[in-house]
């Protein structure tokens, strides 16, 4: 019976620690990060490394994974600020810019959560 308990406190234990490893591997960039700002189509932000204790400065090129699709920021594509101006951020994580629509005309403005696939791994900002 002493076998059994071990055995399903250490699965646990391990269950645990592959959860929380993986934390830092879902997205929500900005639970982790602080002074985060927008250049262009350039993120940065001082994240925590996996230690909790060591900030880290990291920047990351939106361009390769956001489009603009018909005047909407969208996940499914690449080079968004060929098309749109006015780039920043609305609040910590939420990227805004007014993009050009199919007919040339101006969107008022369309926003993105970066939170959704923007990752700190160890102090790093990285697209998952």
């Amino acid at each position: 019976m002493l076998k059994i308990c071990a055995a399903f406190l250490c699965a646990i234990f391990l269950s645990f620690n592959l959860v929380t490893a993986n934390a830092w591997a879902t997205g929500k960039f900005s639970q982790t990060c602080k002074d985060i700002s927008i250049d262009g189509s350039t993120l940065t932000a001082t994240c925590e490394k996996a230690n909790g204790y060591t900030p880290s400065t990291t920047s990351i090129d939106l361009n390769p994974y956001i489009a603009n699709l018909g005047g909407t920021l969208d996940w499914d594509g690449e080079k968004f600020a060929l098309t749109c101006d006015n780039i920043g951020l609305a609040g910590a994580s939420r990227l805004r810019a007014e993009c050009e629509r199919g007919d040339g005309q101006t969107s008022l403005g369309t926003y993105i959560d970066l939170n959704e696939h923007i990752t700190n791994i160890d102090g790093t900002l990285k697209f998952e």
